[in-house]
């Protein structure tokens, strides 16, 4: 019996994340949406691709990262939602986990992503 398929959309605005994503989740088993900014990304969910996970870069132009996961949060309470961020400051952890947010510091443990993602589906 094979696994479930992940279902997992990823918004970075950094092209070389966006081609790790797109080598580690071409495993089987994982179907991604990669999107390069904050825009793009809310079109994708908007479009209803019904995703199991998102991952969103903070940092990104336009719509950043957390305020994405603000709007996605108040249509499915439950969908996980990943931070990829470098920062460490109080606000930012606070605000993610008002949201009940996860998160992965950057740079990102790219052999471990993988299992970090499934582990995390609800």
């Amino acid at each position: 019996m094979s696994e479930r398929v992940c279902r997992v959309l990823a918004a970075d605005d950094d092209p070389t994340m966006g081609l790790m994503f797109g080598v580690v989740l071409s495993a089987p088993g994982f179907a991604l949406r990669y999107v390069p900014d904050g825009e793009a990304a809310l079109a994708a969910y908007g479009t209803g691709g019904s995703f199991d996970i998102v991952v969103l870069d903070v940092e990104m132009p336009g719509i950043d990262g957390l305020r994405l996961a603000e709007t996605i949060r108040r249509c499915e309470p439950e969908l996980p939602i990943v931070l990829l961020s470098g920062r460490e400051d109080a606000a930012f952890f606070d605000a993610a986990s008002r949201l009940g947010l996860r998160h992965l510091s950057k740079p990102v443990d790219w052999t471990a992503l993988a299992a970090r993602l499934r582990a995390w589906l609800v």
